[in-house]
Formats: C-alpha cells, structure tokens, sequence
C-alpha cells in the first residue's frame, strides 16, 4: 500500500496556475478546512471546478474525494473510500475508483477502477491535458 500525504495546496496552485483562476478554502459541502479534513475548491480558466476533500490522519490521507465538474457540468468522480465488505462496490483498483458522470451511469454502483489518477497533482495534469485537447488555453 502506497502511503499518501495530504496535498500542498500552495505549491499545487503554483504548479497549476495556467489552469488556475481560483482557489477556496470548502469543498462546496458547507464546511471549511480543519485538522482532519482539507477542503478546497480550485476554479478553472475554463469554468470548471475542482472540489477537493482529503480526510487525513496521523499525517496521511486515510481517504480522498477530487470532484471535476467540468465546464459542461458534467462530474467525473475520483473517490478512494474503500467498501471492504462489499465486492459489488469493489473495483480491481480497491480503494480508488472513479465514478462516471450520472448520464453516463448504469446504476449507482457503476464505478471504473483508477489505476493512475489517484493523486491531486495526476488528477489536474489530466484536467489540463483535456483542457488542452479542447484549446481551451
């Protein structure tokens, strides 16, 4: 198992600033960051949005929700909460799955395993590679 660390807000927005018009502190649930959770909202160029949840113990992510709403409205989910005593809910990439978005969904348990987008910094290079696939840079 991969430890993971909670993300630097600040050197992602540094790193991502040609995407980046805005970043919040909430997730857009009412709630704000604290010592267990960090939640932000990254704005994009396009109009799209980035919600962000980190529930972090002991120094590392225990579990992590990065919600893309794309400029479209369309939401692809990457979750990594794990559903250990239910093999419906199980991807062959346990914990991290990605949720499709709800048009394109068969039912509610329509996950896909995510075997390379678990992480912040993966997540917005794929955002910023779909940015660039739709010149919207």
């Amino acid at each position: 198992m991969t430890v993971r660390y909670p993300s630097n807000i600040t050197l992602i927005e540094k790193e991502f600033r040609h995407i980046i018009t805005d970043l919040r502190d909430g997730d857009g649930s009412g709630l704000m960051s604290s010592l267990s959770f960090q939640r932000y909202t990254i704005v994009f160029v396009d109009g799209g949005k980035l919600r962000i949840t980190e529930r972090i113990s002991k120094g590392i992510i225990d579990y992590s929700y990065y919600d893309w709403e794309q400029s479209e409205g369309r939401i692809i989910k990457f979750h990594s909460e794990p559903h250990p005593d239910d093999p419906k809910y199980q991807t062959l990439t346990e914990p991290h799955h990605i949720h499709p978005p709800d048009e394109a969904k068969l039912h509610n348990l329509t996950r896909y395993s995510n075997f390379y987008h678990q992480e912040l910094p993966a997540i917005l290079e794929l955002i910023f590679i779909h940015m660039m696939s739709k010149e919207t840079l």
